[in-house]
Formats: C-alpha cells, structure tokens, sequence
C-alpha cells in the first residue's frame, strides 16, 4: 500500500469534515474571500458557464462550490431513449458485473449487495447490472442530475468513512465505495428500476437531495416516497458539499453503454452514454 493510502486510515475524517464545514459556509469575508479566490485560481474554474460569475456575489465558499450553470450550459442529448451522463467528470469503470460484484479497480471488486443496501429495489435485481463509475474532480460542477426520466422511490443514506476516492486510493483501498459515507438513490424508469449512488470522501461535509435537502453524517435513515416523485431526464437530483464519486446501475439488458465510453473519458452532464433497451 502506497503511504498516502495508508495515511489515510490514520486521518481523523470526522474532525475535518466538521472543520471544513464550517469553514465552508462561513459568511466571515476573511474566510470566505481568499478561500473563494484560491480555489477558483487554483482550479482554473470555468465562470463563463455559471449562473454567476461574480466571485463577491457568493455568500460562502460553499455556495461557490455548488454553483449552478448558466441556462443552456449542458444540453441534454438524444430523445428518452438516450441515458446520458449525470455529472460532469471522469469515467473511471464502467460495463457489466458479474455475480453481484462491480470493479472497483483492476484487481479490486465490491458487492452491489453491500454498496445498495435494502431498499425498494432488491439488490439481487442488480445482479448483473450495466454501470457507469463516474468521479468529480474539485473543478468539476458539483451537482447530480437524472440520467433518464424516472420516479423516485426511496432514498437511504449509509453513514461510514471519508476516505478519498481520487485514483491512488481506489487502486489502494479495498471496498472503498463500501466503507464511505453515502447516500442511494432508487428510481422507477417505467420498463426498469434504476440505482443512483452519490459516495462522499474526504472532506466532504454533507450530501444534499432533492426530496430531504441536506443529509448531514449521522445514524443510518431511509425516507420512502408515496407517491413516488416523477423527474424528467436532466433534473437535478442531488449535489456533493464538497467533491466525490457518482455510481449508476440499470438491471441487466435494460441500457447498452456507447462503444465510444472508455475508463479515462471525461463525460459531461447531459452527454449521451447509452441507449435504453427496455
């Protein structure tokens, strides 16, 4: 194990997740200010595609970071049988698993099982499923919208670690997207059920949804919906405070990956990656 993997089983994730909270949402112009204007240089952040471009118009470091677009920033491809890209980012895996399991990286698999948990959806549904890893780099845009149009069933959220999940620590850490924190996402496409997976990391204070807005680290929670909440393809479902991973799963023979995706693609939202098959 590479010794910042292994440093990072030493680091006391909780505390700088709580330090980072606060700092990120301060309102204190000598936090917000520098922290605002380090990261937008440091990360060359494109501010022609946000809804706003004034950096002293942001109320914290926070709001920065998940920044809405401009409208018409991210097309959304194709008819409804098109599955695009729910994040801006980096395809890191991406096919068919095989007996329930899903690669993490070459050599290291997790159980679908495990990364789900129960829902409305029976995890063994996944079995076999086609999915797509997809990893948000600091500069990426923050927030996760619907691949296909669907209905949200349930939400769960899995308390756990914050280890990073940039490239040396997936290729380092065994079951990483299983012992993070994470929220799952379970939705009705109308010829299939689809899983939406938002994992956190390091320094990620909170994930918010739609439905239960932010979700902070806690003791396990599960919120049904009835009805079921009906999203077009495209909207907003969810963002990271802070950056992560995405994972999106559909039931074996239900979507077919573009030849074209490849594990190194950078993947816009709204991108056409598969075609829906059922």
């Amino acid at each position: 194990m590479r010794p910042g993997v292994w440093l990072q089983h030493l680091l006391p994730h909780e505390l700088m997740a709580r330090v980072v909270y606060g700092a990120a949402r301060s309102r204190r112009d000598w936090i917000r200010r520098p922290l605002i204007r380090w990261f937008a240089k440091q990360y060359r952040v494109d501010l022609d595609e946000a809804a706003e471009r004034d950096l002293e118009r942001y109320p914290t470091f926070n709001a920065f970071f998940t920044r809405q677009l401009r409208a018409g920033a991210r097309p959304i491809a194709g008819d409804e049988a098109t599955v695009v890209s729910p994040v801006d980012g980096l395809l890191t895996e991406h096919g068919e698993a095989r007996d329930g399991q899903l690669i993490q990286a070459k050599g290291f698999d997790y159980a679908i099982e495990e990364l789900l948990g129960e829902g409305p959806v029976p995890a063994a549904d996944f079995a076999r499923a086609s999915y797509a890893t997809i990893y948000l780099a600091p500069h990426d845009y923050h927030r996760v919208h619907m691949p296909v149009a669907a209905s949200l069933l349930a939400t769960r959220y899995v308390p756990g670690r914050r280890f990073s999940v940039n490239a040396a620590t997936t290729c380092g850490i065994r079951n990483l997207f299983c012992r993070n924190e994470r929220v799952v996402c379970w939705f009705d496409t109308g010829s299939a059920p689809m899983a939406l997976v938002l994992v956190g990391a390091l320094n990620v204070s909170s994930i918010s949804t739609r439905t239960q807005g932010e979700i902070l680290s806690g003791a396990p929670r599960y919120w049904p919906e009835s009805p079921p909440v009906a999203l077009a393809k495209g909207d907003e479902i969810g963002a990271f405070n802070l950056g992560s991973t995405v994972i999106v799963l559909f039931p074996e023979g239900s979507v077919r990956w573009h030849e074209t995706l490849a594990a190194g693609a950078r993947l816009r939202l709204g991108g056409a990656i598969g075609t829906r098959v059922a």
